[in-house]
């Protein structure tokens, strides 16, 4: 049985007082987000746990400026300044998984691209039953749709909405009216269940809620079946006690009846019949709220255990299916072998390409005897000779083709101001060559003397660095042209396979000498769930239903043609032939006439497979992938151990035919053991023999 989780999920349009007046917006949005007067409350154990705002207007600096601006803003005395959703979150769930609900909520609502928001999450443990927590949300929004093309001030924002004469809006934004209605009310609470249950089954918990009321919930539950569950909704919900029964006396005298009643179930026959209707109001409600607190505990406790035996129940049949997976015939295609080929050589051209490239990005800082001279006479004046000497080159250059364009404008009249202009450029080059030039001159004598010793030592310890770099970037092609000729072998074998028929098999394990009821056809379907005809001694499993009769009299006998695979039949390189049975019915009995072998157009007889062909695998891997993902842990083992074996397998016919020199050829094994069989074996294997690709 799941466990039902609590639900609650209130839309409520500006909260009022117990007078019917409506609640001031900024005290509101003070009390959800523990700001102002209630940011240090005494004898309150209800946590602030995470605070979120959006679409804050520009004027509003902070979320409370905003509501505070909403509240004088509204129509007095019945205008709505915010609407306000109120709902549970779980505890089953983290922090962060209830704020990506709450999150989801806002932008299937359209609130988070549409209005201006906050949200708080509260938590705190449950009131009566300190082992769970009450986690909720309040979120506050304006239902005001802003308009991000046309911003608005404060005095604007909340005016009610026009246009002009051009038909262009004017004043204030239009008002939301899609949250008003009973049926959004019905549709919000409805996808707020089914978001938290989509959660759960995304967690792997056999945990719900639902929007639905205690008697729909009763009814569906006797309906299936589950009368005892059932009994536990047949109770009146709890009434809301407020913050009216939160002062200790009257707590203490919730806790006393929750007592009283907690022993009455216990001891039914001493328990004294209460006159409700004489109890006042508030002792009503106690009454009721600790009997439906002791009843909610009971189903609690009802539903764990079942889900406990659930559990039981699951790993046993974990436990079963693993040893059939476990059990399953091992069979291997020339496509396994291909697609492993395919896979590694992909994998080792990845790997050879990566070693290629970071011996291309090596091989450039590799240098000779005079680039290393210069770069350890240029780390010997922190980098500035190298930068100096370049600029000094550039200088020189620009300096070279002004004087030729200079050159060029002599004696032209009409060109007398650009040639003053390249006049002014060669005096300024020709200062900066010079200054440049200076400087080389010093750092050429330092070199000669004063950090020659100094630049010795450089252009030593560079060039042990440029050895190691020499012998690195040897490795690396190396290591290149291995991983290249590993590639190269895989993707040649891969080639000679390609022509092959994917689905002949290259190695069995497990697999029967003859058809029995253990066999699967295609590998999927157990021929023990398949309909058995016995004839003359021999049982068929059908391999198709048979039709309802055509004629529904009984006397009048039915005739048709089914195809079946015969048990006890030889099982030849994964195959078993395939029967043409003529069957007849008579009085609703179904007999055998005689069977025959189809033939094909060869003249070989048709087969059925007891594998799954391997175009066939590869098309259902990524869903059974998934399958084995989300399947019992013992299940996901199994799976995982098989999965190592045949990859193992794989991997070792795969060595064998790269090792293969010229012709790739292959026997067939039943497994891979290498000692003698006995006699009765060797027959067996002799179906094998001299099968070669």
């Amino acid at each position: 049985m799941n466990n039902m989780a609590h639900y609650y999920f209130e839309n409520t349009p500006h909260g009022t007082r117990k007078n019917g007046t409506k609640l001031n917006t900024k005290t509101h949005y003070d009390y959800i987000f523990r700001e102002g007067e209630y940011a240090h409350m005494e004898n309150r154990e209800e946590d602030l746990a995470f605070t979120s705002y959006g679409n804050m207007p520009s004027w509003a600096d902070h979320p409370g400026m905003f509501w505070e601006e909403t509240d004088a803003h509204r129509d007095k005395p019945d205008g709505r300044a915010y609407r306000e959703f109120r709902f549970a979150l779980q505890e089953e769930f983290t922090l962060a998984e209830n704020m990506e609900l709450v999150e989801q909520l806002l932008k299937e609502t359209g609130i988070k691209d549409h209005h201006a928001y906050s949200y708080a999450i509260h938590d705190k443990a449950a009131t009566f039953d300190k082992g769970h927590r009450n986690i909720h949300c309040h979120l506050m929004f304006n239902e005001k749709i802003i308009e991000r093309d046309r911003p608005l001030s404060s005095d604007k924002f909340f005016n009610h909405y026009a246009v002009n004469r051009a038909g262009e809006a004017t004043q204030g934004y239009r008002s939301s009216r899609e949250f008003i209605t009973k049926e959004m009310t019905l549709h919000l609470r409805k996808r707020w269940a089914e978001m938290v249950n989509e959660k759960f089954q995304e967690k792997g918990l056999s945990t719900f809620i639902s929007e639905k009321t205690l008697n729909v919930q009763r009814e569906e539950l006797v309906l299936s079946g589950k009368n005892e569950e059932a009994e536990l909704l047949n109770r009146t919900p709890a009434p809301h006690l407020g913050s009216a029964y939160r002062n200790p006396v009257v707590m203490q005298r919730i806790i006393d009846q929750f007592a009283q009643t907690d022993h009455e179930s216990d001891c039914p026959e001493n328990a004294e019949e209460t006159d409700i209707s004489s109890l006042s109001s508030k002792e009503q409600n106690i009454l009721v709220f600790a009997n439906d607190v002791l009843l909610r505990q009971v189903a609690r406790q009802i539903q764990q255990e079942r889900l406990r035996l659930q559990k039981e129940q699951d790993a046993e049949r974990a436990k079963i299916e693993a040893v059939e997976i476990m059990e399953e015939p091992l069979i291997i295609s020339i496509g396994d072998v291909y697609s492993y080929l395919e896979e590694t050589a992909s994998t080792y051209r990845t790997l050879a390409d990566d070693k290629l490239a970071a011996y291309k990005a090596l091989k450039p800082q590799i240098l000779n005897d005079q680039q290393l001279r210069l770069a350890a006479q240029d780390k010997a004046f922190n980098h500035q000779y190298d930068k100096t000497r370049k600029a000094y080159a550039k200088t020189a250059k620009k300096l070279n083709r002004i004087k030729e364009l200079a050159t060029s404008l002599y004696g032209i009249p009409a060109k007398t101001h650009e040639l003053a202009e390249c006049s002014k450029k060669i005096k300024l080059l020709t200062e900066e060559r010079n200054v440049l030039g200076k400087q080389l001159n010093n750092y050429r004598r330092a070199i000669d003397d004063d950090a020659k010793e100094k630049i010795d030592d450089i252009f030593k310890t560079l060039q042990h660095e440029n050895t190691e770099k020499q012998l690195q970037s040897k490795r690396l092609y190396a290591e290149y042209l291995s991983i290249k000729k590993q590639a190269d072998k895989y993707i040649e074998t891969a080639q000679k396979l390609s022509t092959e028929n994917m689905d002949t098999i290259l190695f069995t394990d497990k697999l029967p000498a003859i058809l029995n009821r253990k066999c699967k056809i295609d590998g999927i379907q157990p021929i023990s769930k398949l309909k058995i005809l016995v004839y003359k001694g021999d049982s068929y499993a059908l391999l198709e239903q048979l039709p309802p009769p055509v004629n529904s009299d009984k006397s009048i006998d039915n005739s048709y043609t089914v195809t079946a695979v015969k048990l006890g039949d030889n099982i030849s390189r994964g195959t078993v032939p395939k029967y043409e049975l003529h069957v007849m019915t008579n009085n609703n009995k179904w007999k055998i006439q005689k069977t025959s072998i189809p033939i094909k157009n060869d003249s070989t007889p048709e087969i059925v497979r007891l594998y799954t062909p391997h175009e066939s695998r590869q098309k259902n891997a990524a869903s059974q992938k998934n399958l084995a993902r989300h399947s019992h842990p013992i299940l996901q083992v199994a799976h995982s151990h098989q999965k190592k074996i045949i990859s193992s397998h794989i991997s070792t016919l795969a060595k064998k035919l790269i090792s293969k020199e010229k012709d790739i050829h292959l026997d067939a094994l039943w497994n891979d053991e290498s000692e003698v069989k006995d006699k009765a074996k060797n027959a067996e294997d002799k179906i094998y023999q001299g099968w070669t690709l």
